[in-house]
Formats: structure tokens, C-alpha cells, sequence
């Protein structure tokens, strides 16, 4: 991809970061890749209306931003990453094809800019140096989910800003199932948050990726992309939402049942702007019926208010081409000071829980005023995890501490605390399944007994615990359990010739 052939002018950008970078390089490149297990383009083409030709294929084209080597390089102008949204889902277009498309782009959603103007903002310096020397070592990743519909550079200056802080950062645009433009439910959530899981999968593939350490920040769709993607993916370790919309579309967190406080029990960030009143909500009908965030009990949950920012002042691209208007009632001045201390809790944040920071924790856990923020300019509730989430997972890390003994204790103990925690049949039986396999029978009876006791009704869970006790040579409790197993299946022949069998084996003893 050809470098924005930048024209200077005297006039000043109307944005630049206002955090000095890190110690590190910027480095970036442009991956363009397919994900084959996913169909985008749909048989018939929705245009033309005749047969779709050419790769149907998911296209994720991937903006990289790493730790580089501090060496000489021709950085990036922002119109670049203009210039990288125009191929994000046709990989193969000709310069001009591109230039048109920035042009379009930018006379069509920011008429607001005058010639000089476009040309001031698009040819600014920006960190990243497009395939530098990436510098040693592993460093934890970082994956970008943008807002309904936007390009994947639309927060540029925050993913420079950590790449030049020790992360790796990974973003693809934000399309629907089978459109560029995303669908705000449900299902466009899913979509994106499979994306989400994709480049984790992809990150595994960088040399100087730390797999083990994954966070996902998403900004409006993509801060409600990201939750489903971590309910999922527990690749993924930590969250960040930048006024994410978890909060704004409640209704579609709750359809995604299996985003629970119970699978989300990781560190979140939560960043938002300035609350609307309870009267406003109501007159608009915002009052939401449901919210996660007030649920999240197994999560340590940073609540951060930004009273200077409205809705857009949380991606930079806002901030540096839209209008004024776009900040309510602050100047972009004021918006673009709190997106830097936007970037220091973001950092602050990853650097507590991707890589242990003590000084980092400690920042997150102080008062504004001792951070050194402005007055009114934000603030921070904190809500620390309330113990372990009650799953099968923590069941089994239970049954594991207490060398495979006393299951049905430690599952009493974790109901009492968590009332309606009942692991799913087949959970359990999954579970169960590879003691049996290695002969580990005491524990697999015990898994068993337990899958009984909350499922009595079960002939599966009945023939599971007959053959876990036919294998440990306990006959007595076999043949009763295989008999119990007819009662629901009574046609059932393996039953019945393992019950023949087994009292043959008791007078062969006598």
C-alpha cells in the first residue's frame, strides 16, 4: 500500500496525543487475511443480484501496531490508515481506487473540513513506522474492537500509544455477518466477537506475541462485541469498554444467555461518558431493565466516569476530523485532555493485569486528585471480586485441591454460597469421562454420584455411575445402579447382560 503522499500546510492538526509515548518503537503493517471457517459473501451478490464470484470468505484485513526498535523510518501519515480502510474487504484495489475512496470518504462523513483543513489533518505525523525492526522480546497482546461499521484505525493514536508501552495491538474493522455495516443485535455482536477470537487465534502466530496475555478494548458495538467474546474465550484475560455499549443495548447483552457474571469473572475497565439524568432517560426510554455491569460480581470492575466526554470524544478519529459539535458541551481542547488521562487508565489498567504492575495497581486503586488528575474531570468506583465464580471449572480446581476427595463437600459448599449452581448433565458427565478412561475409578464414581444426585431422573446419569462402579469391581452397587438404569431405558440389553454378568461373577465367588 502506497504512503499518503502528505502536502504540508501552515495550519495546525486539530488533535495529537497529549501523552508522550513509551520507551518503545512503533511499528505496523497490514495483514490481509481470510477466515475460511466463516462465509461473508452470500451466494447471490446483494447488488447486481446475479452469482457472487471471487472469494466468499470472512475478510479480516489486520492493522498490527508492535514494539519496535527506536531506528529511523518514514512514519506514517494519519491519512495512511484513511488509505488501509478502503481495502479492508477488498484486499486487491489500485492506488487510485483507494484515493477516490478517501476522498469520498472524507467529503461525505466529514463535510465539516475545509481543503486545507483535510490536507493538515491527513498528512500529520503520526508514531508508527510501517515495517520496523520489531524489538526483542514477548510482549502481551492487545486486541482493538471498534464501534458499529468503523474502520479498524478508528482509535490510532490509543493503539500507538500502547504499542510504544510494551503491547502488541491487533484490530480488523467492525462489519456485520454478511455486510461491511454491522447490525446492532445480536447477531452482529456475535459477528464481531468472533472476529475478536480469530485474532487472538492469530496472535498465537506472532513471534513477539505473548499469547498467555490477552486483553480485548472495545469502543460503543465493539465494548459489547468484546464481553460476548471473553463470555467464550477464556484466551482472554482482561476488558476494557470505552462508553462500550454493554451498557446501551442491554437488551442484546441479556439475549446472549451465556454471557453470565459467572463466565465473565476476569478484570474489566469500564469508561464512560458523562451520565444522562434520570429524567432524560426517561423521557428518551433509556431506563434499561438490565445491566451486567451491576452483576459482574466475580470481576475486579473499574467504573470511570469521564464528565468532559461525550459519546465520540472516545475514539480519536472523532477528535481529530469531526466537528466541534460532536463534544456537547466541552471544546475539543477539553475532550482531547481526557482522552490522555483515557490512555493513562487504559495503560494503568493493562499494565495491573497483563503484566503484574504493582505501581500500575496502585494508580488504578488511588483517588483521582492523588493521580494527579484535574478537578471534576473524572471519577472511579471500584467493586472488587466477591470470591470465585461457581462453575465447573472452579469445582473441578476444588475436587483437584483436595486430591480428588469429599466432591460432594466441596460442591455443598460452593451451593451454599451460590444457591442456583447446578452444572449441566452432560458437563458433569464430560467431566467424568476421562477418569474412566484413566481407570482413575474413585473419582470418576464420585464425579458420577454427584451427576445422580443432581439428576435423578437421568437414565444416562444412572448408566454412567453403574459402569464407573462395574469397572471398580463393585458389583453390589453395579447391579443396582444398572437396575435403576432400566427403570428409565427397560429395553436397554447392555444393561441387562451386564447385570447377568455380574451376578455370575458373585456366585462364581461363593
Amino acid at each position: 500500500m502506497a504512503l499518503w503522499a502528505a502536502v504540508c500546510t501552515s495550519s495546525a492538526a486539530n488533535f495529537s496525543s497529549p501523552n508522550a509515548p513509551g520507551t518503545y518503537g512503533v511499528g505496523f503493517r497490514v495483514a490481509q487475511q481470510y477466515d475460511h471457517a466463516r462465509v461473508f459473501r452470500q451466494k447471490t451478490d446483494l447488488t447486481s443480484g446475479a452469482p457472487a464470484t471471487g472469494e466468499r470468505a470472512r475478510p479480516l484485513q489486520t492493522l498490527i501496531w508492535y514494539p519496535s526498535k527506536k531506528t529511523a523510518g518514514k512514519q506514517l501519515r494519519y491519512g495512511d490508515y484513511l488509505r488501509s480502510a478502503a481495502t479492508e474487504t477488498t484486499f486487491a484495489r489500485t492506488d487510485a481506487e483507494v484515493g477516490q475512496d478517501v476522498a469520498t470518504g472524507l467529503s461525505d462523513n466529514y463535510a465539516n473540513l475545509n481543503a486545507d483543513q483535510s490536507r493538515s489533518e491527513t498528512g500529520q505525523t503520526m508514531l508508527a513506522v510501517r515495517d520496523a525492526a520489531p524489538a526483542a522480546g514477548k510482549f502481551p497482546v492487545v486486541i482493538y474492537a471498534p464501534g458499529s461499521s468503523s474502520a479498524a484505525h478508528e482509535n490510532a493514536d490509543l493503539c500507538e500509544y500502547l504499542a510504544s508501552q510494551g503491547y502488541i495491538v491487533l484490530a480488523s474493522a467492525s462489519m456485520g455477518v454478511n455486510t461491511r455495516g454491522m447490525t446492532i443485535d445480536l447477531e452482529g455482536g456475535e459477528a464481531q466477537a468472533a472476529d475478536i477470537s480469530f485474532l487472538a487465534g492469530y496472535a498465537a502466530a506472532l513471534p513477539q506475541a505473548d499469547g498467555s496475555r490477552i486483553a480485548v478494548v472495545g469502543y460503543s458495538f465493539g465494548g459489547l462485541a468484546n464481553v460476548l467474546a471473553a463470555a467464550r474465550d477464556d484466551r482472554i484475560g482482561a476488558l476494557v469498554g470505552l462508553d462500550g455499549s454493554v451498557r446501551y443495548f442491554p437488551a442484546i447483552v441479556q439475549a446472549a444467555t451465556y454471557a453470565t457474571p459467572e463466565r465473565l469473572a476476569l478484570p474489566m475497565l469500564y469508561l464512560g461518558g458523562k451520565p444522562s439524568t434520570a429524567e432524560a432517560m426517561n423521557r428518551n426510554k433509556q431506563i434499561p431493565s438490565y445491566s451486567l455491569l451491576n452483576q459482574m460480581k466475580y470481576s475486579d470492575l473499574y467504573n470511570v466516569t469521564m464528565y468532559t466526554m461525550e459519546h465520540a470524544a472516545f475514539q480519536s478519529e472523532s477528535l481529530r476530523l469531526g466537528p466541534e459539535q460532536r463534544f456537547g458541551d466541552y471544546t475539543r481542547d477539553e475532550a482531547a485532555l481526557a482522552y490522555g488521562w483515557m490512555e493513562k487508565y487504559v495503560l494503568a489498567f493493562l499494565d495491573a493485569y497483563l503484566k503484574n504492575d504493582a505501581p500500575a495497581l496502585k494508580f488504578l486503586n488511588s483517588a483521582p486528585k492523588a493521580n494527579g488528575v484535574p478537578p471534576h474531570l473524572l471519577s472511579v468506583d471500584v467493586h472488587r471480586a466477591e470470591g470465585t465464580p461457581p462453575t465447573l471449572a472452579t469445582l473441578a480446581g476444588e475436587f483437584a485441591s483436595r486430591k480428588h476427595a469429599n466432591l460432594a463437600e466441596a460442591y455443598g459448599g460452593m451451593s451454599k454460597s451460590a444457591p442456583g449452581f447446578k452444572p449441566a448433565e452432560r458437563a458433569l458427565i464430560s467431566w467424568g469421562e476421562p477418569f474412566l478412561e484413566q481407570k482413575r475409578y474413585r473419582e470418576a464414581i464420585e464425579i458420577f454420584e454427584l451427576t445422580n444426585a443432581l439428576y435423578p431422573d437421568s437414565g444416562r446419569a444412572a448408566f454412567y455411575l453403574a459402569l464407573a462402579y462395574d469397572r471398580n469391581k463393585d458389583n453390589a452397587r453395579a447391579i443396582a445402579s444398572y437396575q435403576r438404569m432400566l427403570g428409565f431405558w427397560p429395553d436397554m440389553t447392555e444393561a441387562k447382560q451386564s447385570i447377568t454378568r455380574l451376578r455370575s461373577e458373585a456366585q462364581g465367588k461363593q
